[in-house]
C-alpha cells in the first residue's frame, strides 16, 4: 500500500502545501542557475547569513527564514570554520549562538578584527540589557532571543543588507576610533 504525502483537502493546508512546493522549486532553480561568487571582494547579489553554533533547532529555524526571504544561509560549527568562510565569501550578517564552542565573546571579537566588516548578532535564550551591553562591548550589533522570531531576524537581515550594500561596511569597523568615524 502506497501512502500519499501531499494533503488531500482544500483550504489553508493545500495553499500552504502549494506555497512550500513553489519555494522548493524556486530554491532548486536558484541553486542550479546562480553560481556562487568566485571573488570574496565582490558585492553579493543576494543576502547571505552565516550561523555559528551547534544548535540544530536554530539551524532549522534560520534555514526556513532563509528560504522564505531568499537568503543564502551558511553554517559553521566553530570560530575557525566561520573565519575561513568569511575570508572566502562576503556575508553581511553573522548570527552567533551563545552556546558556540569557542565562546561567543571570542568569536565576535575575532570577526570584528577581519578587514571587511560584517554585522554580528548574538542569539541567546536570555536577552536582557546587561547582555546587550556586553555584546556591544565585544562589537556585536545586537542580541536576539531564541527561539528565533522570524520578523525580528528578517528586520535585522534587512538592516544588515542595507548597511552592507550602502558602502558603510567598506569604511566602518567596530574597532574604529571616534576620530576616524567623524571623518566619514
Amino acid at each position: 500500500m502506497q501512502t500519499k504525502l501531499s494533503p488531500t483537502t482544500e483550504g489553508p493546508v493545500m495553499l500552504a502545501w502549494k506555497r512550500l512546493q513553489r519555494v522548493c522549486e524556486d530554491l532548486t532553480s536558484r541553486i542550479l542557475v546562480e553560481p556562487m561568487a568566485a571573488n570574496a571582494g565582490s558585492m553579493p547579489h543576494r543576502m547571505a547569513v552565516l550561523l555559528i553554533g551547534r544548535d540544530y533547532s536554530l539551524r532549522e529555524s534560520l534555514g526556513v527564514i532563509g528560504i522564505l526571504n531568499r537568503w543564502d544561509v551558511c553554517w559553521a560549527w566553530s570560530c575557525g570554520e566561520a573565519i575561513d568562510i568569511l575570508k572566502l565569501r562576503s556575508i553581511p550578517l553573522v548570527i552567533c549562538d551563545e552556546g558556540a564552542p569557542d565562546g561567543w565573546r571570542n568569536i565576535v571579537e575575532r570577526i570584528a578584527d577581519l578587514p571587511l566588516s560584517t554585522c554580528v548578532i548574538l542569539a541567546s535564550r536570555f536577552s536582557d540589557e546587561a547582555l546587550k551591553r556586553e555584546a556591544r562591548r565585544c562589537h556585536a550589533y545586537d542580541v536576539i532571543a531564541k527561539p528565533l522570531n522570524w520578523e525580528e531576524v528578517r528586520d535585522r537581515g534587512l538592516f544588515a543588507w542595507a548597511w552592507y550594500t550602502s558602502g558603510c561596511a567598506s569604511w566602518w569597523s567596530p574597532n574604529a576610533d571616534d576620530r576616524v568615524l567623524r571623518q566619514h
